[in-house]
């Protein structure tokens, strides 16, 4: 079980970024083996914000975020008041910006790994929770990029 943060996704989408190969790999082989996904409802956001100020393109961003959405292996976890608390937590003891806390929240709640690029999630949550990169998942995998 998984939860995937919006760098990855954005990463996959843009093959001129570093690692963009692997996080490509990483996510087609999560969906082909139809691992669980749990992400806070904040992706589709990010990743609409991300792709829209990139490509310059409203709708394209907004179906790649319905399209996300609808991933059947996809559970998307809504920020209620139990959830925004945890994240506050990890906000302040692992010195996290908002968002990035609010993923670590949905990891974990939800026993899963945090797969992101973000080298401050990669540093300072591992004392809270399992963090990895793509291509380290796409490794424990059996996977190559």
């Amino acid at each position: 079980m998984y939860t995937i943060d919006a760098s990855v996704h954005v990463n996959a989408l843009n093959p001129a970024e570093a690692g963009s190969a692997a996080s490509q790999a990483l996510l087609e082989s999560i969906r082909a083996r139809g691992c669980p996904l749990f992400s806070p409802t904040l992706l589709l956001v990010e990743v609409a914000a991300a792709i829209a100020n990139v490509l310059g393109d409203a709708e394209r961003a907004l179906q790649l975020a319905v399209a996300l959405a609808g991933l059947p292996n996809q559970v998307l976890v809504s920020l209620d008041d139990a959830l925004a608390e945890r994240a506050a937590a990890l906000a302040a003891t692992a010195r996290l910006r908002g968002a990035d806390a609010v993923y670590a929240a949905v990891a974990q709640q939800y026993g899963t790994t945090l797969i992101t690029l973000d080298q401050q999630q990669l540093e300072r949550l591992t004392p809270f929770l399992r963090t990895a990169r793509p291509a380290d998942v796409l490794s424990d995998l059996g996977t190559t990029d």
